[in-house]
């Protein structure tokens, strides 16, 4: 090779270099390994003598002043290890205790305004369920009234007609409001007119015989219009009128007006009696004039005890 041309490959490769493109290339180790002991003049296998190690440096103790300042530093890192533990566990046992606390409140807080809330909402819906109920009781306590104001109007009708019924079959009736009424004139020392209708007419003729109504100066005369049970006793002064229906009209009344315990108690007692006779008595007269019999105006066969029919 020539100089010159190897002068340019020299050019070349400083080119690459500096352009990075060339890799530096080692040469290759050509030196042979070998296992075998080296053999000295006598044929003998020896072995190398190792090389002695170097020593080590063993590195000089610390000084106090080292000392201490180790021991500081480690107290000083311990204290700040323990401050941020205590820190942290701080800050957790207080956030856990806050919470725990705060639950407690809050629930005790929720429970009471959930009862105040509840107690109005209560409130709320018992009046809603008061005005229903009056809406429905109102209706049924207007059908109460008109039910049992019908009853008693029908009730009255009946004992009307059992009454009438009875006086029409009965003597003891008339002959008890006849004697009532004489009872109830101012004087009775003087002549009585006692008007009746045809069939009590002769009823009471029946009863007292001609001879003792003249003994009694009883004169007896026919009255159409009255109605049968119904007497009219007049004198010159004086006039006692008992009508059938007044006196029904009045024992009824004190029949329903009497107090009574109510009806669903277990205690309820049954009437077992209609209450006695109490006629109204009216009388007409220029004289002073009692309004009612005295016990003694009893007829001499009462009805027995319970029957309405014989006290009319």
């Amino acid at each position: 090779m020539s100089n010159e041309t190897r002068a340019a490959y020299t050019r070349h490769l400083q080119s690459q270099l500096q352009q990075g493109e060339a890799e530096q290339w080692e040469l290759p180790d050509v030196t042979q390994a070998s296992d075998r002991a080296q053999i000295n003049a006598v044929n003998m296998h020896t072995t190398p003598a190792e090389p002695d190690p170097e020593p080590e440096e063993v590195p000089p103790p610390p000084t106090l002043a080292e000392i201490e300042a180790i021991r500081t530093d480690a107290q000083q890192e311990g204290f700040e290890a323990g401050i941020e533990q205590g820190t942290q566990k701080g800050i957790e046992e207080g956030r856990l205790k806050g919470l725990e606390e705060g639950h407690q409140q809050g629930f005790a807080q929720g429970l009471e305004q959930g009862l105040e809330e509840g107690k109005k909402q209560i409130a709320l819906q018992m009046q809603q369920w008061d005005a229903l109920l009056n809406e429905l009781i109102a209706p049924l306590q207007a059908v109460d009234s008109q039910v049992e104001q019908e009853l008693i109007e029908l009730t009255q009708q009946l004992a009307r007609a059992v009454i009438g019924c009875e006086v029409k079959t009965q003597p003891e009736p008339l002959l008890l409001a006849l004697r009532q009424a004489v009872e109830a004139l101012p004087s009775q020392e003087q002549q009585i007119t006692i008007r009746l209708s045809a069939a009590d007419l002769e009823l009471v003729k029946l009863s007292y015989g001609e001879q003792e109504l003249a003994r009694r100066d009883w004169r007896l005369e026919l009255e159409p219009s009255l109605s049968q049970g119904s007497v009219q006793v007049n004198t010159k002064r004086s006039r006692v009128e008992m009508p059938l229906p007044e006196r029904i009209d009045a024992i009824l009344n004190q029949f329903i007006n009497q107090p009574r315990p109510p009806v669903d108690e277990p205690d309820y007692p049954r009437v077992d009696s209609a209450p006695q006779l109490s006629e109204p008595v009216t009388a007409e007269t220029t004289e002073t004039a009692p309004s009612a019999a005295g016990p003694e105006a009893v007829p001499a066969s009462p009805e027995p005890q319970g029957d309405p029919h014989g006290a009319a």
